[in-house]
């Protein structure tokens, strides 16, 4: 027996208390998430002609697809984590992941039983299940993860090697994985977040040309890759380490978007977004990126929020690219799986580097007054 299994479920330390209630936070932001992403599009709202819980008798589905079962289950697997994370300060391990279970359950239930309410879906009672599957294994992945399951052990004193200590950095090294999320969003150029013309209806304030794109998406990609890199770079706690973990960092991004890409957007080939323009930013990224990784950390911070503001102001004013089409899986008639999915990684996409600004802003202030 060792010294953690003595630790009642209700005497946890003050840093897993703050743990606890950060994945409480961030539990109830993926729930948003997950209903926006549920009851899209939120027009044509009705009364239903049958019974409201009908689907759940009614027939199995006579089009069943690997995709779409899939998308369901990873959908629910970071909710089910996340609620059995936060639910082991107070619940033993079996409990929490049983709770946090059915509690993911339940809101896949409530999604399709809202969803008979709307003209535009479908509700399935096979989309009841696959969501309770994925709910149930991110619940049973949680006890592993934490910092006294086995591989959790193993990543907690890595995390305390490399990373500062605090709270404040575990809520900044979620953030960097959110970023890592929105190359999911399958339209998007390569670090394209914040862009919002689209979704308020932004006209082009410049007209096309190639020199131009050329030029706008080289600046996209430059400041987003410093803004992201000095991010990083003021989470690590040892220097040494620090050039490593930002590229580490900056290729599972690359990584994500060529997977992602083919997998499943069928796209031409895993780098059809390495434009001219992408490429030139990425070198000339690089190259400055490697000594300003070097400076205080408050001007880390800072440097980081200017890059980020000047990311989201450049591909807002860039124009349009002509040569940017959606994917076909995402033109078929009809709301599929893969089509909300996709609306959640562009609302990610379009608000990670406001969630990003206010990191850096807070960790700034707290940096110079520590009280």
């Amino acid at each position: 027996m060792t010294a953690t299994d003595n630790i009642s479920p209700v005497a946890r330390s003050p840093s897993e208390s703050g743990r606890a209630r950060l994945a409480w936070i961030l539990a109830l932001a993926y729930t948003l998430l997950v209903v926006y992403a549920s009851l899209q599009p939120f027009g044509e709202w009705r009364r239903p002609s049958y019974e409201i819980l009908h689907f759940l008798s009614a027939p199995w589905p006579r089009y069943i697809t690997l995709d779409d079962v899939l998308i369901n289950v990873a959908a629910y697997i970071p909710l089910g984590f996340l609620l059995a994370l936060a639910l082991s300060v107070r619940l033993t391990a079996p409990v929490a992941v049983l709770v946090a279970a059915l509690l993911a359950a339940a809101l896949g239930l409530a999604m399709e039983t809202a969803q008979a309410f709307l003209a535009t879906r479908i509700a399935s009672k096979l989309d009841v299940l696959t969501n309770g599957a994925g709910g149930l294994f991110g619940a049973m992945a949680a006890p592993l993860l934490s910092p006294t399951g086995f591989p959790g052990r193993r990543l907690a004193a890595w995390r305390a090697r490399v990373f500062n200590s605090g709270t404040a950095t575990d809520s900044g090294l979620i953030i960097v994985c959110l970023w890592l999320a929105t190359h999911l969003h399958p339209t998007a150029q390569l670090f394209g977040m914040g862009n919002l013309r689209h979704t308020f209806a932004l006209p082009a304030r410049l007209a096309h040309t190639p020199q131009l794109l050329l030029s706008a998406e080289a600046a996209i990609v430059f400041f987003n890759l410093l803004g992201v890199g000095l991010l990083v770079a003021a989470l690590v706690r040892d220097s040494r380490r620090t050039i490593p973990i930002v590229a580490g960092v900056i290729a599972t991004g690359l990584a994500v978007k060529a997977a992602a890409g083919v997998t499943l957007f069928d796209a031409p080939g895993p780098l059809s977004w390495l434009t001219p323009g992408v490429g030139l930013g990425l070198a000339t990224g690089a190259v400055l990126l490697y000594p300003l990784t070097r400076a205080p950390r408050m001007v880390r911070l800072v440097l980081a929020l200017i890059c980020l503001a000047a990311a989201v102001v450049a591909i807002n004013a860039a124009p349009d690219n002509p040569y940017q089409t959606v994917p076909p899986k995402l033109v078929a008639a009809g709301a599929t799986q893969l089509l909300r999915f996709s609306t959640i990684a562009r609302a990610l996409s379009e608000l990670w580097p406001f969630l990003a600004a206010g990191y850096l802003i807070v960790a700034a202030v707290t940096r110079r007054h520590p009280r």
